[in-house]
């Protein structure tokens, strides 16, 4: 009971709240996971992941239940995703390699490591930095069902209603291991090694199993998505990506014309003016709390317009002098960008040689 009325008021709290705010969309971009020499700026993607023996692929896969050229769709969807990723941000120009190198095709370890004779022709050869490797990969998907009751409809029109039927529930789960090498040339060194493990589960039930596995997703695909999830994953490891973050900035009490005023500015993408509306309505004889919203409200729009000491300014303004304890969350967040677009800033820097 205590945790039903603590739902029903954190609901009623939320309703409250977002009835008396708006949101924006800002597109912000985050910083990788890792730092990559900013000397490599052209960047091959190699699939090493070819059998090393077909015949002994086939019997591996026919013990796995994974035929080999399956497996090597989903490796080909995992390269590409880490390519489409990074092609979305600034940091590197990316090119694929036309060969499929031997190397992890089931492995559960990684191969060795390519030569550094053999990393070098290949940069010599598309002229790249640096080359980024699939060097390991393996997948599975497994299907379990069960009965259960399911519903049906019997009848047309209005004569039509539910009934329950015993029926069949499946699931299905796609698994995939794929592991990444970066290779740098310039230090001959092996800059990164991770491996990423995915899953995903899909389900679907009918009357009979022939209709729920009809309308379960196949293993190929469930494979390939799986891989998609891994190369996109890694794309975020070792580039600066944009994303998009929501904001709320209040508009009520409506009876304070300065509150309502600047919101409506900013819905229409004058920030500027909302700003200093905002600033107006400070000069009012006002409550603290309103006071607070104010100063949250022109924070984000500093951080709307790329001024993010302001924001910050403005967010602690809003706790400090008026005890509005949103804008300390919102000072935090604005300090933790602050830094994270100092690191972006690094990553994405050039170098140039003489």
């Amino acid at each position: 009971m205590r945790q039903i009325i603590f739902l029903i008021i954190f609901l009623l709290a939320n309703t409250l709240f977002t009835s008396c705010s708006k949101t924006v969309t800002l597109n912000r971009m985050v910083p990788a996971e890792i730092s990559v020499s900013t000397y490599v700026q052209r960047l091959l993607l190699v699939d090493r992941t070819a059998p090393q023996n077909e015949g002994i692929a086939i019997i591996e896969g026919i013990f796995s239940g994974e035929v080999p050229f399956e497996v090597k769709n989903a490796a080909e969807a995992t390269l590409t995703a880490v390519q489409q990723e990074l092609n979305t941000s600034p940091r590197y120009e990316v090119i694929r390699a036309r060969e499929r190198l031997r190397g992890g095709l089931f492995s559960q370890t990684f191969p060795s490591p390519l030569t550094w004779a053999q990393v070098d022709e290949l940069c010599s050869r598309y002229g790249t930095d640096a080359i980024l490797v699939l060097e390991k990969f393996s997948s599975d998907f497994v299907v379990t069902d069960k009965k259960k009751m399911v519903k049906k409809t019997i009848g047309t029109g209005r004569d039509a209603r539910e009934i329950e039927v015993e029926g069949v529930y499946m699931e299905g789960v796609a698994s995939v291991s794929a592991g990444f090498r970066l290779y740098d040339p310039e230090t001959m060194n092996i800059f990164d090694q991770v491996n990423y493990d995915k899953t995903n589960l899909w389900s679907a039930e009918a009357e009979t199993k022939t209709q729920a596995t009809a309308m379960l997703i196949d293993k190929v695909r469930a494979t390939q998505y799986v891989g998609r999830m891994a190369g996109a994953s890694y794309a975020h490891r070792i580039a600066p990506m944009n994303v998009s973050i929501n904001r709320t900035f209040y508009e009520k009490p409506k009876s304070f014309p300065e509150l309502s005023k600047g919101s409506r500015l900013a819905q229409v993408g004058q920030w500027e003016e909302a700003i200093d509306t905002w600033k107006e309505g400070l000069n009012q004889n006002i409550d603290n709390k309103t006071a607070g919203r104010l100063c949250y409200n022109i924070a984000l729009g500093h951080e709307v317009m790329g001024d993010l000491e302001s924001s910050r300014f403005w967010a602690g303004k809003a706790f400090t002098d008026f005890g509005f304890k949103k804008g300390r969350t919102y000072s935090q967040e604005i300090s933790q960008r602050i830094l994270q677009e100092e690191i972006v800033r690094e990553q994405l820097a050039k170098e140039y040689s003489d």
